[in-house]
């Protein structure tokens, strides 16, 4: 069916409006942490509700913004695209379209990333933010539990901002005009969202989110970049627990 005018305007006003909206409930209720020390923070709102005390809550705690993460950046779209907007949600760059080209700069791209995080985690401002728990240096059982978790957090991010956010706002027949305003305002978005963290991730967020913005409409996908993002984070972890001598010894 022929998109109209009408229909693109009530999508483009529902999705800039809820993207906006959700992101503010999101740091109030998975981003507002006190008690910022070198090492560790504390979520407010996950702390209100379970307590403290126990020092696993300082681990429990990113399962439960993971959890938010997956619940209001892919379940809530999910939800106005289907039963409001009344679209197919896999349409906004959510099908898995296979593409050489696009594999062949995810090849190129990891050993980049893998080398560039290795000398990143050597900033102390890198190692106060990362690992978001350093507990998941007690074993590797407890690192490869937390990065499968953590997995899910990437995919609702890379759903919300560069799947329901950018296609939501994508016209039919988008010109390179369009495009490029589209990409900006998602960079805006993902940037702001970093806010609170190191200014050399706040500055990565303004970087590579038109580079991401671009992969995901070059080939109408958002998996090659999550899967960028996501090998990124992992290594950022790894290499940071080495320099802090925090590798874990065991496997449980």
């Amino acid at each position: 069916m022929q998109q109209t005018y009408a229909s693109l305007q009530k999508r483009r006003t529902t999705v800039l409006l809820s993207s906006v909206l959700i992101t503010f409930v999101y740091w109030f209720v998975a981003l507002w942490y006190n008690n910022k020390g070198a090492y560790t923070k504390d979520l407010v709102v996950f702390h209100q509700l379970f307590g403290n005390g126990d020092k696993w809550l300082d681990l429990w705690q990113y399962v439960y913004q993971f959890t938010i993460t997956v619940l209001l950046f892919w379940l809530l779209p999910y939800l106005i695209t289907k039963y409001y907007l009344k679209e197919d949600f896999s349409s906004l760059g959510l099908r898995l379209n296979y593409n050489k080209q696009a594999l062949l700069i995810c090849a190129v791209a990891y050993p980049v990333v893998i080398a560039s995080t290795y000398f990143s985690s050597h900033d102390p401002l890198i190692q106060s933010e990362y690992p978001l728990s350093k507990l998941i240096g007690t074993s590797w059982s407890v690192f490869v539990t937390y990065q499968s978790v953590y997995l899910f957090y990437f995919i609702a991010y890379e759903i919300f901002f560069r799947g329901y956010l950018q296609f939501g706002l994508k016209s039919e027949k988008a010109g390179t005009k369009e495009i490029i305003i589209i990409i900006l305002i998602q960079t805006v978005l993902t940037t702001l969202f970093h806010i609170g963290k190191p200014t050399p991730e706040i500055s990565a967020a303004a970087a590579f989110g038109p580079v991401f913005g671009y992969v995901a409409f070059r080939y109408n996908s958002i998996w090659y970049g999550m899967a960028i993002h996501f090998i990124m984070n992992i290594f950022i972890d790894l290499f940071t627990l080495h320099w802090l001598h925090l590798l874990p010894q065991k496997f449980f």
